[in-house]
């Protein structure tokens, strides 16, 4: 996690120093703003707690601090209710108490103001550790209801028929160990909101063999159940990784943040889409999944952008990938005929220039480096939601002009103008659901080596890296060398414009700008927006 957050880091500074130079600009000292804004200290999500801690890493050298600790969503929501933190990151809103499989009772939301603003876009991924003859499995690729099954306890080893089916090649005699989280996770509840929509039937029969008399249908849950076949249950996104990535990690899987298996130089599960390939959490997939997702849109509302991702999880694009969502930061609400925000927020002062701050930047300039850290940048319509809300914000400074978003170095628009994305990779024909582990694209059609024909699955043309086999390893687990297609392919640049069918979404309707499209042009935006910031 360090490497890639040091990298991320070298970049904003060596692109900041470059730009600003080039506009006659000098970088003003890191103390300059420190008497400008009042630190802030939040909790919760650790699905977006890489994003966090790296745009809180960016803006401290402007002066303005921001604690985060990544306790998980539900022990960050009670912080917030308990009036500890300025602010707090969830995956899931508040509950109401129907979470009887985790225990969650309800929980009392209406106690102190609040909003929620979008922070971090991502897919849940699966990654796992598999060793073979002393060398490490890494193009692993299971069908949805595959995944299901290991983690209800029906499919126990790795040389069960149904991984043999999908993967095309029979594994070894080893236990699977589940691998969960022990504590609160939206991580968890997008896993458990997935799977409750895929197969209700075997969420439900799982959910009364690990919680007798329990209420059917069964719901989603952020607590998983630990009393389960060969599961192991570890606290924090962190201890998920690093008992998978073990010495003794051997045989498991676990889920989490893509970004985790990122830093982790860690395969993670190609799933198979209901589009018929086989699909990775790559920010390009993400983008187009949600493209389809459904949220409230009523700007007054205090759930305004809460999401429905049923729509994504059916979404039959060839490049979508199913388990994609977006998290939020709970933030402090004043409004008339509202509960007041937590006194907390309220001493020292100043508090809500920092946090306004805070959101405007990663709204802004801070989604253009995303990518590097495993999630895909948040689309215009999210942005626009998520500073609206922020003008709700005791204390806030005036942000960008919601029509125009001048200033606002989002990387997926311009002005305010939506920068219509075109040509999002599609899979290479070795993708497609059905082609053996050693195809290879020849003359953009699948083929078996030395065959010279088409292995007879996909027609399809090949994405821009549809020249690599689908058997190729990940040896670097970014998406930018040895991927199979486009689904894992480096994307610089690139955007999407989606077809006719899917125009109906018009909420979500063109996505994100994916890749590194500003090293150079963003950083000088944030001096400069930064010190406007302070002389505001």
């Amino acid at each position: 996690m360090t490497t890639l957050r040091t990298l991320a880091r070298q970049a904003v500074r060596i692109g900041a120093a470059a730009g600003l130079a080039a506009f006659g600009l000098a970088v003003a000292p890191q103390s300059a703003g420190a008497s400008t804004y009042t630190s802030i200290s939040g909790s919760g999500s650790s699905w977006a707690s890489v994003a966090l801690d790296q745009w809180s890493s960016n803006v401290r050298q402007n002066g303005l601090v921001v604690n985060y600790n990544p306790d998980g969503s539900a022990a960050g929501r009670q912080d917030y209710i308990n009036n500890q933190v300025d602010f707090s990151g969830s995956d899931p809103p508040f509950r109401d108490g129907q979470d009887e499989l985790g225990g969650t009772g309800a929980e009392n939301a209406n106690k102190y103001g609040f909003s929620y603003v979008p922070d971090t876009a991502g897919g849940t991924a699966f990654m796992y550790h598999l060793t073979v003859a002393g060398h490490l499995v890494t193009n692993l690729r299971l069908r949805p209801l595959t995944i299901m099954k290991i983690f209800t306890g029906d499919i126990t080893n790795w040389d069960n028929k149904a991984i043999t089916k999908d993967y095309g090649k029979r594994l070894p005699n080893l236990p699977i160990t589940p691998v969960v989280r022990s504590d609160g996770s939206g991580a968890t509840f997008f896993l458990t909101r997935w799977m409750e929509h895929l197969n209700p039937g075997l969420w439900n029969a799982f959910c009364r063999r690990v919680h007798p008399g329990i209420r059917l249908p069964c719901p989603q849950t952020e607590f998983y159940p630990t009393n389960f076949g060969n599961a192991k249950a570890e606290n924090g996104s962190t201890n998920v990784a690093n008992y998978i990535t073990s010495s003794y990690g051997n045989g498991a899987i676990g889920y989490d943040e893509y970004a985790y298996a990122l830093n982790s130089h860690y395969p993670v599960v190609k799933v198979a889409n209901p589009g018929g390939y086989w699909s990775l959490p790559t920010a390009s997939n993400v983008a187009v999944a949600l493209t389809k997702a459904r949220i409230n849109e009523d700007k007054n509302s205090r759930n305004f952008l809460q999401q429905n991702l049923d729509s994504v999880y059916t979404f039959k694009d060839p490049r979508s990938y199913p388990l994609s969502s977006y998290s939020y930061l709970i933030v402090p609400r004043q409004a008339r005929g509202a509960p007041s925000p937590p006194p907390v927020f309220a001493s020292p002062s100043g508090k809500g220039r920092s946090l306004s701050t805070f959101i405007d930047y990663f709204l802004c300039a801070g989604q253009a480096h995303v990518a590097e850290l495993g999630y895909s940048p948040l689309p215009l319509n999210l942005v626009k939601g998520g500073l609206l809300q922020t003008d709700f914000i005791p204390g806030h400074i005036r942000g960008p002009n919601l029509r125009t978003l001048a200033g606002c170095a989002n990387p997926t628009f311009t002005n305010g103008v939506l920068t219509l994305l075109k040509n999002a990779p599609l899979p290479s024909p070795c993708d497609k659901v059905g082609e053996p582990l050693n195809c290879v694209v020849k003359n953009g059609k699948a083929t078996v080596p030395g065959s010279g024909g088409s292995s007879g699955g996909s027609d399809k043309k090949a994405g821009p890296s549809a020249s690599t086999s689908a058997g190729g390893t990940i040896s670097d687990p970014t998406g930018t060398t040895g991927t199979t297609g486009a689904t894992g392919g480096q994307v610089t640049g690139q955007v999407i414009n989606l077809a006719g069918s899917q125009s109906s979404q018009a909420p979500l309707a063109v996505v994100t700008a994916l890749g590194i499209l500003a090293a150079v042009a963003t950083p000088p935006a944030l001096a400069a927006w930064l010190r406007r910031r302070r002389r505001a």
